[in-house]
């Protein structure tokens, strides 16, 4: 789950830094600046028991700048929050409350930064239907597949899947209202649940 989030979020989240962000951001970057908060519902598939078909799992994504993002994750109530000092995840079937340290989210930082800023040390080449292929080589070549919507807003994503795969992330209903502030990007640990420092 929290892997799914950094690649997501590390995509997604543009804030500009003083230049005009890719053309794949664009639209994302020009609202957030307007509004100040965006939500959208991510669907994505998880594999089920061996044999048996892919289950839709369904979600709500918000980003506010300059580096906030939430992902909750309905049927099963996770959460995860990710900032630039690290970030929380509420772990219902566990009973625990996992606090992540900044290291922790060092990928969809570099994305965040390096990609929807200026585009400094990132490429990105047209595809069809579009779509806009992004690579980066800060650190290592990484990429992603990006489609937009009618409004020009992220609608799908496509990400290798760390098994020589690629891993299919949809994104609709786009909302932009007021930034809600540093505190709904902060989890506390519910009473019955345990803190546990991720390693």
């Amino acid at each position: 789950m929290i892997r799914i989030a950094w690649m997501l979020l590390g995509v997604v989240l543009a804030f500009p830094a003083n230049a005009a962000p890719l053309e794949a951001s664009r639209a994302l970057v020009r609202s957030l600046a307007e509004r100040g908060r965006a939500e959208a519902t991510l669907r994505y598939a998880v594999a089920s028991a061996p044999g048996a078909a892919s289950r839709s799992v369904y979600a709500t994504l918000a980003l506010e700048p300059p580096d906030r993002a939430r992902l909750d994750v309905r049927g099963t109530g996770e959460k995860i929050t990710l900032r630039s000092d690290g970030g929380e995840w509420l772990q219902p079937s566990m009973k625990q409350l996992v606090k992540l340290r900044p290291r922790h989210a060092v990928a969809a930082l570099q994305w965040w930064r390096v990609l929807l800023g200026d585009g400094a040390g990132v490429r990105e080449r047209r595809l069809a239907q579009g779509g806009y292929r992004l690579v980066t080589t800060a650190g290592h070549a990484d990429s992603a597949d990006v489609w937009l919507d009618t409004r020009g807003l992220p609608a799908r994503l496509e990400l290798p899947d760390g098994t020589g795969g690629r891993a299919v992330y949809r994104l609709a209903g786009w909302r932009f209202s007021r930034a809600r502030g540093e505190s709904a990007f902060h989890l506390a640990t519910p009473a019955g649940f345990v803190p546990v420092d991720m390693p």
